[in-house]
């Protein structure tokens, strides 16, 4: 997250294993399985293309191979630049320093949807 947050995205999907997947919910424009480094980087062109995601804050839970990412985010509307804020929480699997994949959970996805999708 430190490298994502001030820009390396390099050096964070460095730590990304080609075998990675990242489940994001069905309910969500950029739903489904994105898989390895450069299903990470179409994962957040599908996101940004509807709206910019801003992380306010953040914390990181280490549990063994499971490491719990609780975001503060804010989404702004591509359309209308209406601003939306929202908890999301992401289960990341690391091993051996790399990263496995990742669940991202929102609080609501259906906000989010109304947001990218009627501005």
């Amino acid at each position: 997250m430190t490298r994502m947050r001030s820009g390396d995205l390099s050096g964070a999907l460095e730590m990304v294993d080609e075998e990675a997947v990242w489940q994001e919910a069905e309910t969500l424009p950029w739903s489904g399985q994105w898989r390895g480094p450069d299903g990470f980087v179409r994962l957040e062109g599908a996101i940004s293309a509807w709206a910019e995601m801003i992380v306010r804050d953040y914390a990181v839970v280490a549990a063994g191979d499971v490491v719990e990412l609780r975001l503060g985010l804010e989404f702004v509307s591509r359309k209308s630049g209406r601003r939306l804020p929202m908890a999301v929480v992401e289960h990341y699997t690391v091993r051996e320093g790399r990263i496995h994949g990742a669940n991202a959970f929102y609080k609501d996805t259906q906000a989010v949807n109304d947001l990218v999708k009627h501005g």
